[in-house]
């Protein structure tokens, strides 16, 4: 016998053996007891969810010689005729191919015709919305008044293409997209069958690429069993449909913890050069972000993972590293640039561009906060005594360096130059916390830095970034050192329109800012825009 693809092969041919769409099957199959069927159906849905093996079923259930009866025989001429697709009385039509006007002519003229054989005359449309608007209009009358025992089943991928006049003539069911796990219980079924030996890590792989389609996780199935034979493993399954593993993506989370660009850009490349494909490498990244969030948030995170695919104590211990709002941002991001990629011709730079941008994000801070650490901060912070005082000069400069002034001389200032290099090179979005202090003491045992406001003070003085400092500084000079945060602010005398400008603050001390004053402090302190 000539080999049969499994999806047709395993195509359902009951109400009781369809998948996922349990409210259409309890709907038809009352329909049928109650003797109450509608002569005109339209099933919409994405491709490969049953939508024509339902109309097929549907046709056998109202013509078997036992029926109209929910559960057919199957043995019985008719059946045999639909399920081969012989039978005169059941008409399966292409809708893309015959979708004129002078097609739908012929078939109004056959309708009028009694039936052979079978109890009623079944239409099936599939693809109906490639009907021209001319064959939909000529359709309406016969649809709305069919002559008896006729019955039109039409299917659609594309229900926003259907003309409202047809909709409303017509009894419409929406199939849902399958979850992986019911695509992922009929493969293990399947591989059972036909004696495939393939652990469950496999099929729930095939089954997430299938993307809720039943007929494309079958197709995948048969390509992975005509690579790997009898005997499928986890590494076939990826090697033949480009998925990248689980210790990749662990490594890539690492990198995306660490901030270091390079080395993410070098794993994205060297997942691109073993033929991968970017786009399924795009949608496993976001799926790992969504694991790390549900970690992050649920107190019980197995119920919502599969713990087939993924590690539960690796995604633990990486959660810790990350914010929800950065999770959050980096899956937008992703989300955004899987549409991209999909229209660009550069997918690889689309996907590189948009991991550079997953380093840059930082977790939300709220206006309220940000007022409030300004108010608190105009309130409590003294001006502290100059520790050395710049040359004066008209002439604003053009950026602020820090001051260097080592307790005993015993480090040459080019040691905190060093520093600064080694902060670019391994964070470079530190750099700007270092841009707003001055190096007060560096020296073997301490390093002592001099922070304005106390908003980067407290960025600064996590427990992750004062040990990134002290990492700094014992690369820069070979000596481990205590880091030692201080708030306070040397201002040299300002020039002449500073003076000015302070005169005019002194004046308005004694009222109330306004909450535009207050919003553009903040805008003024920590850049941005207002999104209104």
């Amino acid at each position: 016998m000539d080999f049969q693809v499994s999806a047709r092969k395993w195509r359902p041919q009951k109400f009781s053996e369809l998948i996922g769409q349990e409210h259409i099957v309890r709907t038809l199959s009352n329909a049928i007891e109650m003797n109450r069927v509608s002569h005109a159906f339209l099933f919409s849905g994405t491709r490969g969810v049953g939508k024509t093996t339902m109309a097929r079923i549907l046709a056998r259930v109202l013509n078997c010689e036992k029926g109209p009866t929910v559960d057919p025989c199957g043995a019985c001429s008719l059946c045999e005729e639909i399920t081969a697709g012989n039978c005169i009385d059941v008409q399966e039509i292409d809708g893309a191919s015959n979708n004129g006007v002078a097609e739908v002519r012929d078939l109004i003229d056959n309708v009028q015709y009694a039936t052979s054989s079978a109890r009623y005359k079944v239409y099936i449309i599939d693809e109906v919305h490639m009907l021209s608007k001319s064959a939909f209009n000529a359709l309406l009358k016969t649809l709305e008044e069919p002559p008896p025992r006729v019955i039109f089943i039409f299917a659609t991928t594309e229900l926003i293409k259907i003309p409202e006049t047809i909709l409303s003539r017509c009894q419409c069911f929406e199939f849902k997209p399958l979850s992986n796990a019911q695509i992922t219980k009929q493969l293990e079924l399947i591989c059972g069958q036909e004696g495939i030996q393939i652990d469950e890590k496999g099929l729930v792989e095939i089954s997430k690429i299938g993307a809720g389609s039943m007929r494309d996780a079958q197709s995948l199935l048969d390509q992975v069993i005509a690579y790997s034979g009898k005997k499928v493993d986890t590494d076939s399954v990826e090697a033949v449909l480009g998925i990248v593993g689980g210790t990749t993506l662990e490594l890539f989370a690492e990198s995306l913890i660490k901030r270091e660009p390079s080395e993410l850009i070098a794993l994205v490349q060297d997942v691109a050069n073993q033929g991968k494909d970017l786009g399924l490498f795009c949608r496993s990244v976001m799926e790992y972000l969504r694991n790390l969030l549900m970690v992050k948030v649920s107190r019980n995170p197995e119920t919502l993972l599969n713990t087939h695919t993924c590690n539960l104590e690796v995604l633990k211990k990486q959660a810790e590293g990350f914010h929800a709002d950065e999770l959050q941002q980096m899956f937008t991001i992703l989300s955004r640039a899987e549409t991209e990629m999909k229209r660009s011709s550069l997918a690889q730079m689309v996907f590189e561009m948009a991991i550079l941008r997953l380093t840059e994000t930082r977790p939300f801070k709220k206006i309220d906060d940000l007022i409030h650490k300004i108010n608190q901060a105009e309130g409590e912070i003294q001006p502290a005594q100059p520790v050395a005082s710049p040359p004066q000069s008209d002439a604003p400069p053009a950026k602020s360096q820090p001051i260097v002034q080592p307790d005993n001389g015993s480090f040459d200032p080019s040691i905190w130059a060093k520093v600064r290099q080694e902060v670019s090179r391994k964070r470079p979005p530190f750099e700007h916390y270092l841009d707003k202090c001055q190096v007060l003491a560096l020296n073997e045992k301490e390093i002592q830095l001099m922070f304005s406001d106390s908003f980067t003070l407290d960025m600064v003085g996590t427990p992750e970034n004062i040990q990134f400092i002290k990492d700094m500084v014992q690369s820069a000079s070979g000596h481990e050192v205590q880091v030692i945060l201080k708030l306070g602010e040397a201002r040299p005398t300002p020039p002449a329109n500073e003076q000015k400008k302070k005169t005019i603050n002194d004046e308005n001390q004694g009222r109330q800012k306004t909450e535009s004053e207050i919003i553009q402090d903040a805008l003024d302190i920590f850049g941005g825009t207002v999104v209104k």
